[in-house]
């Protein structure tokens, strides 16, 4: 969804939102996904796995010009020749709401993203009729107030959906109540501005974390060497821990490749409730950076074993356990 909203921001070209708002069955995606389609054909993510993107291309284009809000439904169980889901080994119904993006929906969804950048969550709530017509729609944001439509007298917050399962989640007689909760990227603090870190920086980037990096030189640590850090902190440990604002569901790693400066950034994070703290090296070394036994939320060596030889493949052996300790943290939320 950060790809979308940040197209919405700059595009100046008419567009319609498609969104996954209820599955029957397995599909490739689930509720809560979304792509834009734009009128110069320059479409921003996916909604299954190439069954049904053609066909909303085809359909959105009678949208375009309109404020009109449709749903369409696609059932991937047909594998038949014109079946939707031929050959795709999805067994589901998808109900996918097309939505125009109006000078409204636009506000709106800009408001969203200036929440994200900052780091806070927004739960977005659907009204639909028993058919999946959308009759109403507002958003939640962290301190309970709303903006959209106005509420009505159901109770929501943020936190009632921290880790939940997109969809529909309340069935009122004839009305449906869809919620989806959009979060901030994940973030990932890299501590060590080195030539390895250029390869963790970019593949993190790309993945969807929003990277903050930290080291004490600048002639490293800097936008030249890093355009895709969103953060760049220059300074010592000490002085640049007073800046981050760690929270507790950051990730972190040490990979700075200086003993002393590794030490003193495990003193630092070791008081604070971090889920993950990776550091670059040896068990045998970062039991001498510790003195003491490795915590559980210290992965030393950081990364996943898979045999990784040289800094990418030590990258993605990294960046495979951040996505692997970001989904089980997330069930376990849920």
């Amino acid at each position: 969804m950060h790809d979308i909203l940040y197209a919405v921001e700059r595009s100046t070209v008419k567009s319609v939102l498609a969104t996954i708002v209820h599955v029957e069955g397995s599909s490739y995606l689930k509720e809560g996904t979304s792509m834009l389609f734009q009128e110069n054909g320059e479409n921003i993510g996916m909604l299954s796995a190439g069954c049904v993107e053609a066909d909303i291309a085809e359909r959105v284009k009678e949208l375009f010009d309109t404020e009109r809000v449709l749903t369409v439904t696609y059932n991937l169980k047909e594998e038949g020749d014109a079946g939707w889901g031929q050959g795709a080994g999805c067994n589901g119904i998808l109900y996918i709401l097309l939505e125009p993006v109006t000078a409204g929906l636009k506000q709106n969804l800009l408001r969203v993203k200036r929440h994200l950048d900052n780091r806070n969550p927004v739960l977005h709530i659907k009204k639909l009729d028993k058919n999946f017509i959308q009759t109403t729609s507002f958003y939640v944001q962290k301190t309970g107030e709303t903006f959209g439509a106005n509420r009505d007298e159901l109770s929501f917050t943020t936190d009632d959906w921290n880790g939940r399962k997109s969809g529909i989640q309340l069935s009122n007689g004839s009305l449906l109540t869809y919620a989806h909760l959009y979060k901030p990227k994940p973030r990932l603090v890299i501590w060590g501005a080195g030539a390895d870190a250029k390869y963790l920086v970019s593949l993190a980037a790309n993945t969807g974390f929003f990277i903050t990096l930290c080291d004490w030189r600048p002639a490293l640590c800097n936008k030249e060497h890093f355009p895709l850090a969103e953060e760049i902190h220059i300074g010592f440990p000490e002085e640049v821990d007073k800046q981050l604002s760690i929270q507790s569901d950051d990730f972190v790693v040490i990979m700075t490749h200086n003993f002393s400066r590794d030490q003193e950034i495990l003193s630092l994070l070791k008081s604070k409730a971090i889920k993950y703290i990776g550091v670059l090296g040896s068990k045998k070394r970062t039991l001498r950076l510790l003195n003491a036994d490795i915590s559980s939320r210290i992965h030393s060596p950081v990364g996943l074993s898979i045999g990784a030889v040289g800094p990418k493949e030590i990258a993605v052996s990294i960046l495979a356990e951040l996505i692997q300790n970001l989904r089980m943290y997330d069930k376990k939320k849920g």
